[in-house]
C-alpha cells in the first residue's frame, strides 16, 4: 500500500523531503550566522536574553512541522523504494541516515528543553545561567545538528 502510494506521489514526496531538510539545516545556519550575532548586540543583557528566548521559541515552533514532514516522507520513501531488499549497502545507508535524523531530533528536543530552562532562569533573575543555555543552543547544539544534517544530506545524495 505505501509502495503504491509512493509510486503515485513520488513527485511530491521527494521535493517535500528535500525542502524540509533544507529548511531545518539552513535555518540553523542562518541562526548561527545572522540572528544570534545580532541578538548579542543588544546592550541590555535581560532584554537580549528575553529576545533570544522568544526568537528561539518561534524558530523551534516554526521548525517542528518541517521535522514531521521530513520524518513522514522519509519513512514513505524508505518503504516505497524498498532499499533493504535491493541492496544491503543501500539498506545500511538508509539506516545510518535515519539514525542521524533521530539524533538530530533528540538534539532538537534537548534544545527545546534548554529554552524552557533558560526561561525559568531568566524569570528567577539568574541571567548568567539563562545566557549559558542560550549559548549552548546556538553554539553547540545547532553546530552539531548542522554537521549531522549535512552528513545525512550526503548519504541522501548517495541514494539518488
Amino acid at each position: 500500500m505505501i509502495k503504491t502510494f509512493y509510486e503515485e506521489f513520488a513527485f511530491i514526496i521527494l521535493p517535500l523531503h528535500n525542502i524540509a531538510s533544507i529548511v531545518w539545516i539552513g535555518g540553523m545556519v542562518m541562526f548561527i550566522v545572522a540572528v544570534y550575532p545580532s541578538l548579542k548586540q543588544i546592550p541590555n543583557e535581560k532584554v537580549m536574553i528575553r529576545t533570544s528566548l522568544r526568537t528561539f521559541r518561534r524558530y523551534f515552533n516554526f521548525l517542528f512541522p518541517f521535522i514531521m514532514i521530513l520524518a513522514m516522507t522519509g519513512v514513505i520513501m524508505e518503504i516505497g523504494q524498498g532499499y533493504e531488499t535491493k541492496d544491503p549497502t543501500l539498506g545500511a545507508i538508509v539506516g545510518t541516515k535515519e539514525a542521524i535524523w533521530v539524533l538530530m531530533f533528540l538534539n532538537f528536543l534537548f534544545g527545546y528543553y534548554k529554552i524552557i530552562e533558560a526561561k525559568k532562569r531568566c524569570l528567577a533573575s539568574d541571567s548568567p545561567q539563562a545566557k549559558d543555555n542560550i549559548r549552548l543552543i546556538s553554539h553547540y547544539l545547532f553546530t552539531i545538528n548542522i554537521f549531522l544534517g549535512l552528513t545525512a544530506l550526503y548519504f541522501g545524495m548517495m541514494l539518488s
